[in-house]
């Protein structure tokens, strides 16, 4: 099976259908029958074939894993929970495992740290950001991590006017497009699965940060913004410890700052740094050109971009009427 996401096309592999499926169920608007693949994947569930692995020194080590890196190939170690060997320069990649969490999670990451290469390589501005529409001009609503960006795309789905286009990303290509990454929506909230069937929904136990459920887009389907659009406004969104939210227009250079963390460094976005560096020491001036890339991309987009900053109350039904007020009045 072949995922081609805006270009990216990787060609998987796996001996049993059923696991297949459940790696491709976050990219089901994504896959196609043929392609001409840039990466392959390969999935083995089973034990790393440790006695087989040439005799490396640790290169790096990350809070998940150990990195080891040899003449034409790297080892990724998690710690004795599965195991990813990259070869051909990053054209190919073996992932070995018999934890299903494992293989799902570091299977996802893989693809979605190779997805990040792509956007810098094609000058595609990525942030960290729930992303809907309204009408025809996408909405770009910006929230550090716990600040309210699920709660709001939950509130968003029960209403006929909006549509989602990510539920935390948002893509904006070279020629200012926004493009649609329906990927799947995530939630710790329990509260928030009860009423969806349980076919959409699944739970991964994740290696860090425990378990998440997990709901298909497919769910929402017609709810789903899947044209590109050029038309966009951004918001910033910060909490208020008390009082009610209100909305206030920013300058492109306010804009920009909170773009700094939110898409020039990256924050809450996937880096996958197992699958950039072999060694971070040496290699970390080599990524000085992408944050360069990254911050004109950036600078391009607030000075382009209606921006606004949302202070959000405690409130959420609060929240999510004084947005939908505000985006009303613009008339968009």
């Amino acid at each position: 099976m072949f995922i081609d996401i805006h270009g990216l096309v990787i060609q998987t592999h796996c001996r049993s259908e059923e696991l297949l499926a459940r790696l491709l169920r976050p990219f089901k608007y994504f896959i196609k029958d043929s392609g001409l693949p840039a990466v392959g994947i390969f999935i083995q569930a089973a034990e790393p074939p440790y006695d087989s692995f040439p005799s490396l020194k640790a290169s790096f080590s990350t809070p998940r894993n150990i990195v080891f890196k040899g003449i034409g190939i790297k080892i990724i170690d998690y710690f004795g929970k599965g195991v990813i060997v990259e070869e051909n320069g990053g054209q190919k990649f073996t992932i070995y495992g018999t934890d299903p969490n494992f293989l799902l999670e570091a299977f996802y990451l893989l693809v979605m740290s190779k997805f990040g290469q792509y956007c810098d390589k094609k000058g595609i501005l990525r942030i960290h950001a729930l992303t809907f529409s309204f009408r025809d001009c996408a909405v770009i609503f910006s929230a550090n991590a716990g600040g309210g960006k699920s709660t709001m795309a939950f509130a968003l789905l029960e209403n006929d006017n909006f549509k989602i286009i990510s539920d935390d990303e948002a893509l904006i290509n070279s020629s200012g497009r926004v493009l649609p990454l329906p990927i799947r929506i995530g939630t710790l909230d329990e509260n928030k699965i009860k009423s969806i069937p349980s076919d959409y929904v699944y739970e991964i136990d994740r290696m860090e940060f425990g378990s998440k459920h997990f709901i298909d887009m497919e769910y929402w389907d017609n709810r789903l913004e899947k044209r590109e659009l050029q038309k966009k406004i951004y918001f910033v969104a910060h909490r208020l410890i008390n009082g009610d939210p209100y909305i206030e227009k920013i300058t492109g250079y306010r804009a920009f700052v909170s773009l700094i963390g939110a898409a020039v460094i990256g924050f809450g976005l996937y880096q996958g740094l197992e699958f950039v560096f072999n060694n971070p020491l040496k290699e970390i001036m080599t990524l000085t050109p992408v944050f360069l890339r990254r911050t004109a991309s950036a600078i391009n987009f607030a000075k382009e971009t209606d921006c606004y900053q949302i202070y959000l109350s405690r409130d959420t039904e609060k929240n999510f009427r004084a947005l939908e007020e505000f985006i009303y009045k613009l008339k968009l």
